[in-house]
This record gives structure tokens, C-alpha cells and sequence, in this order.
């Protein structure tokens, strides 16, 4: 399942079930590390095995301030010019 752009209204979001979840750009409305923290919350209520996040051009939290960003997302692989392997797929992430 790939989503994106949900911009701080992940709530609202209909996430279909599957193996691996993947979120490919813009969790933040304005890059807000709080907005990650709500962000990370609801992708732990949902049941996806394997979640991957990759920020996008709204997301400057984890540019600006990467470490504070990357230790709010707990329940979910952030991939930043790196790869993982889920569900033995391989994928790669890059923000930029």
C-alpha cells in the first residue's frame, strides 16, 4: 500500500490493508517535529507488518533538524538515500 501527501491529516486517511505500508512524502503540514510525533502515533494503530516513510518537500523537520525527526518515527522504517527489505521485497527512499 503506498500513500502520500496526507500533510498533518493522516487521521482522515482510508489505509487498506496489506503487507507493507509505504508513506512516500509529506507526513508534515509545515514541518513540525510534533506533527511527525501525531504522525508516527497513528501508524502504530494500524496493522501493516512492515511501515517505510520517506520525507518529502514539506517535511524540512527532518532536514533541518534530522536526528530530533528520525527518533519521533518509532514505528516505522525511515529511508533517507538508503534501502531495507520487507516482505521480501527491496525498497529504497530518497527524499530529494
Amino acid at each position: 500500500v503506498c500513500i502520500s501527501d496526507t500533510h498533518g491529516r493522516h487521521a482522515l486517511t482510508e489505509v487498506p490493508a496489506g503487507d507493507v505500508l509505504v508513506h512516500a512524502g509529506d507526513v508534515t503540514r509545515h514541518g513540525s517535529l510534533d506533527d511527525v510525533g501525531a504522525f508516527d502515533a497513528w501508524l502504530g494503530t494500524l496493522p501493516h507488518p512492515h511501515k517505510i516513510v520517506i520525507a518529502g518537500n514539506h517535511d524540512f523537520c527532518f532536514q533541518e533538524r534530522p536526528a530530533e525527526a528520525r527518533a519521533r518515527l518509532t514505528n516505522a522504517t525511515y529511508l533517507e538515500d538508503s534501502g531495507c527489505e520487507a516482505a521480501g521485497l527491496t525498497f529504497y527512499g530518497s527524499p530529494w
